[in-house]
């Protein structure tokens, strides 16, 4: 009986490790896609500031040439 139950906690006790090993796995690869979309939005932000920057050199001198006498 206590073989039986040696046994079975055995078995208990590498399932849950296994289910550990999973989960730690299934974590690492969920953290990588949210660095990566972290990543994404990064670059995004980068070129929507690009593009605010370069639309904004276009429209200065023609702001300044209107305060122009």
């Amino acid at each position: 009986m206590d073989q039986q139950l040696g046994r079975a906690f055995n078995s208990e006790v590498v399932r849950r490790e296994i289910e550990a090993i999973t989960n730690l796995e299934e974590a690492k690869r969920a953290a990588h896609l949210l660095l990566q979309e972290i990543e994404i939005q990064r670059q995004t932000m980068d070129l929507l500031i690009r593009m605010d920057l370069d639309s904004n050199d276009h429209l200065t001198p023609t702001s300044v040439s209107e305060q122009a006498p």
